[in-house]
């Protein structure tokens, strides 16, 4: 979402209640305006408004800076967060990866905290490690040809705490790959397999812009059909190159609908309740918004 215009964008969505109050489109507009100074253009060309993530004590507020240039086949993405108690937005720590099996196990709802711990990670101490630990703490001799660090300290991997900024920096980026969509040519694939916006494009008719095909994945490739395509000779010609969300699995995770005007159609993701994207037809206006609690819907294929 356009973060010059983010009042514009939310009234397509209004009529779905989404949207966010007078007090935090101001406080937003001043800490995104704050984020675009001091970072543009050294580490992204676009800066979007992303959405909210909503917690009891605090609400998580997320843009996204995005660098096209240099960047083969897919744009390079950078998400930053900003609690509503003060709207100063900074990148997220990298990916926690050491719990990637216990994320989804998290069904409690976002607190606002990002030190909160959800699981303390205790360092897994050897057979005769303890006596070791005391012979290093005593006084010896220190060869100065030999490494400061041995290969097998350097290699060790250091436990890391799972932290809620480390769960809401993974909702954010399964929610972005899951959701993201565009309207099918609105990007292209530049002679140097570059993707960035396609200047030439004017919109989808009123009748493509209502059917589910005409909308893609905003993300790298992941589907083989589309990742061979990109191998191809007449990739830079394809206005379909990215993945299609017809194909996402359950079937029927995506919802279209037409707003009172009958201009603009809303799409829902089912899977992760409060992500929605629109288009206007026939003109360039499009983009997407989350606003939930950044649970997702475990039970979809049961109920579709």
């Amino acid at each position: 979402m356009d973060i010059l215009d983010i009042h514009q964008s939310l009234k397509y969505l209004q009529h779905n209640g989404v949207g966010l109050n007078i007090e935090e489109r101001i406080q937003l507009d001043l800490g995104l305006q704050q984020l675009l100074t001091h970072q543009y253009p050294k580490l992204f060309e676009e800066l979007l408004y992303w959405g909210k993530i909503i917690g009891i004590n605090a609400d998580y507020h997320i843009a996204v800076g995005i660098d096209y240039s240099n960047h083969y086949e897919f744009p390079h993405k950078k998400f930053y967060y900003a609690l509503s108690t003060n709207f100063q937005f900074k990148p997220f720590p990298a990916l926690n990866d050491q719990h990637k099996d216990e994320y989804n196990k998290i069904k409690t709802l976002i607190l606002g905290v990002p030190d909160k711990v959800h699981k303390i990670v205790e360092p897994v101490k050897q057979e005769g490690e303890e006596q070791q630990e005391e012979n290093q703490q005593q006084v010896k001799e220190v060869d100065p040809l030999a490494s400061s660090e041995s290969e097998d300290e350097a290699a060790k991997i250091v436990p890391v705490n799972l932290k809620e900024i480390d769960r809401v920096h993974y909702l954010v980026r399964a929610i972005e790959n899951d959701c993201h969509i565009i309207p099918q040519g609105s990007f292209k694939l530049t002679n140097a397999h570059e993707v960035n916006r396609n200047e030439a494009f004017r919109g989808l008719n009123l009748e493509e812009a209502f059917r589910m095909n005409s909308y893609q994945h905003f993300r790298n490739v992941q589907q083989k059909d589309k990742k061979e395509g990109l191998e191809k000779d007449d990739a830079i010609f394809i206005k379909n190159f990215l993945d299609d969300i017809t194909a996402d699995k359950p079937t029927g995770q995506w919802s279209v609908q037409k707003d009172s005007s009958g201009r603009v159609a809303i799409l829902r993701n089912l899977q992760w309740p409060g992500f929605f994207a629109y288009h206007k037809a026939n003109s360039k206006i499009y983009g997407s918004v989350y606003i939930g609690e950044g649970l997702k819907n475990a039970d979809l294929p049961f109920m579709l």
